[in-house]
């Protein structure tokens, strides 16, 4: 797989989930993602990120509060050489039927457009079963599962081993998706965001041994 770029959730895989986030002063780094975005960045991989953020819609907090923690996202980032290139977010909670929160494609299709992106090329990475639908439904090549943040919960609903996942770190994965009956995605399970990066870029360098 060539691999151009990675759409990556925000809360639970790249920072610690705070749960409605919109306090720069909250966002943490989960250990290695700034290892990880960096050597994306180094083999010219781009980062986008794509977020559901059904609190800026609740009146939880305004939508300066997500600008604000992604600043501070790009701030923790930058001493290891990484930066999101691009993100998206949807203020909208699932009653309201858009077609930007996840797993709808509505931030991929404003993403393929913006930057050119080929599906066949990119991947997804996130801590949720809609992050892994998300790539799916979008065609992405691949779609990783993360144990951080609420994947654990998330590997237990899709019936996989999530000691099997640390025992190895990333591991190909075969699994029904609700609602999906057929997808050309293939499917992973990472320890973390670091991991997921390493198989990825393992898969895009020595694509045989995949």
């Amino acid at each position: 797989m060539e691999l151009s770029a990675v759409l990556f959730d925000r809360d639970g895989t790249l920072i610690v989930d705070k749960h409605y986030l919109g306090d720069p002063e909250g966002v943490e780094l989960i250990p290695g993602t700034g290892e990880a975005l960096g050597a994306l960045h180094s083999w010219g991989v781009k980062t986008f990120v794509v977020s559901n953020q059904s609190g800026i819609g609740r009146g939880y907090f305004p939508e300066s509060g997500w600008h604000a923690c992604e600043k501070r996202l790009g701030e923790l980032l930058a001493p290891f050489g990484a930066a999101v290139d691009d993100e998206r977010f949807c203020p909208h909670g699932p009653e309201e039927g858009c077609r930007c929160r996840k797993p709808d494609t509505g931030m991929w299709e404003s993403l393929k457009t913006a930057h050119n992106l080929d599906a066949s090329r990119c991947a997804m990475v996130g801590d949720k079963v809609e992050d892994l639908l998300f790539g799916a439904n979008a065609g992405l090549a691949v779609a990783v599962l993360v144990l951080s943040g609420k994947g654990e919960k998330s590997a237990e609903k899709l019936g996989l081993d999530a000691e099997e996942v640390r025992r190895q770190g990333f591991l190909a994965v075969s699994c029904p998706l609700p609602g999906k009956t057929q997808s050309g995605t293939r499917l992973f399970a990472a320890t973390n965001v670091r991991t997921a990066v390493e198989g990825l870029l393992a898969i895009a360098l020595f694509p045989s041994e995949a």
